[in-house]
């Protein structure tokens, strides 16, 4: 029995330095090609489109330019990655636990909602971008101005924001798809959502105030469209599934 367990625990082991040495390798590449060719066009992009006009990026330190197209290019390569990861993820919990004894998903589903995913973060990143980051970046400039202080950001520190923003409109898009996933497969009762909803609230303020500065009103413009988002994904989820909900409650 022991040598059988130890042989298991090698062979899962080979199998998980196996999945490991390919997520890297997916990372490393795209990595090697966004810092190449991507990463400097995409600053430059993010600079003409959402700096206010008056503002001034400023380096605060010789690297700053270098290490910020590293991380740039590492974002992107984990991006590219993270399809890969979460199907990895699926796999363990399909074979190792009983969390998705409910969910059968076959390639031309997972298809579906790969794409499903793809647009809805597409949408999030474009809403942000052309819509609310615009919006949001001249207010907080002009904010500064009627306090008569001038507006130097450090390059890093912006286009880090910018792209953090994007990140976070790109999953808070998401939150249809996942509820429609979680409660079609009955992973996640719709009950649960609601009877939670105070705690989502509650936790989109916390990242609120982790990405804004320390004050009421903007992380309140960062909580309040995940706010909203969240209710139109419970009142989507409701429509789509209302028959078994029905059914749920006779």
């Amino acid at each position: 029995m022991a040598d059988f367990t130890a042989s298991e625990a090698a062979e899962v082991l080979l199998m998980l330095r196996r999945k490991l040495i390919r997520i890297f390798a997916i990372v490393a590449i795209v990595w090697a090609i966004s810092f190449t060719f991507i990463a400097d066009p995409l600053i430059e992009k993010i600079k003409s489109d959402m700096l206010p006009e008056g503002a001034t990026l400023i380096f605060t330190y010789p690297l700053e330019g270098l290490i910020l197209k590293l991380k740039i290019s590492l974002y992107l390569g984990i991006a590219v990655a993270l399809p890969y990861i979460i199907y990895l993820i699926y796999r363990a919990l399909k074979e190792r636990t009983d969390l998705m004894d409910n969910v059968s998903l076959t390639k031309g589903t997972a298809v579906r909602y790969a794409t499903a995913s793809l647009t809805l973060f597409a949408s999030g990143v474009a809403y942000g971008y052309i819509v609310m980051l615009p919006l949001f970046m001249r207010f907080l400039y002009q904010t500064a101005q009627s306090q008569g202080v001038l507006a130097f950001y450090t390059i890093s520190e912006f286009i880090s924001f910018i792209v953090l923003m994007l990140v976070i409109f790109g999953v808070v898009f998401q939150m249809p798809l996942i509820m429609l996933f979680l409660v079609g497969n009955d992973v996640v009762e719709y009950s649960t959502l609601t009877y939670y909803r105070r705690h989502f609230y509650v936790g989109f303020f916390i990242v609120g105030a982790a990405i804004t500065p320390p004050d009421v009103f903007t992380q309140l413009m960062v909580a309040a469209p995940m706010i909203v988002f969240f209710e139109a994904s419970l009142l989507i989820t409701r429509l789509v599934h209302r028959k078994k909900l029905g059914r749920g409650k006779s």
